[in-house]
């Protein structure tokens, strides 16, 4: 967090999905890289698009548009994947594009309305900021970015004992 005269402030990357504008801590992303698509995994989430190789990593990436808003998301030329660091690790978040990084102070970060959201998606978010008379969501990573685990379970030894 940065501090001027008392007022502390919280800097966002921002993105879109489809028409509304989100923003997440600068702190939990690790970098932002055009839209490739995911080798696909058996018996993923829905949600889960599939695995890219980013830099020797194996990285899940998420529909985030299909996490948050059921729909999935359209891909076009300026997709691309916000990789951050989620709960299990490393994820790569598809977004409709990434714009730009802004500052808030606290004092602009107003609640979230709770009574128009789903108790699940209500957590999911930090609250909401003015950006030039637009409103950004901002996501709270460790609600809103899942623990992403796909395939089916293995089996154990203790899981086997009780066959």
């Amino acid at each position: 967090m940065e501090s001027t005269l008392g007022t502390v402030h919280r800097q966002f990357v921002l993105f879109r999905l489809g028409a509304e504008e989100y923003g997440l801590p600068i702190e939990r992303v690790q970098s932002i890289i055009r839209y490739e698509v995911p080798t696909p995994v058996p018996h993923a989430p829905e949600m889960v698009e599939g695995v890219i190789n980013l830099r020797g990593q194996v990285i899940p990436v998420i529909d985030l548009a299909q996490r948050l808003l059921g729909a999935p998301i359209e891909h076009s030329a300026a997709s691309r994947i916000v990789v951050a660091e989620a709960g299990s690790g490393l994820v790569g978040l598809a977004v409709g594009s990434a714009h730009e990084v802004a500052t808030f102070s606290v004092d602009e970060i107003m609640p979230t309305p709770s009574a128009a959201l789903s108790a699940e998606t209500a957590e999911a978010f930090q609250g909401v900021a003015n950006r030039d008379d637009r409103l950004v969501i901002l996501l709270d990573p460790d609600k809103a970015l899942p623990r992403v685990s796909y395939g089916p379970p293995i089996a154990t030894e203790e899981a086997q004992d009780d066959v």
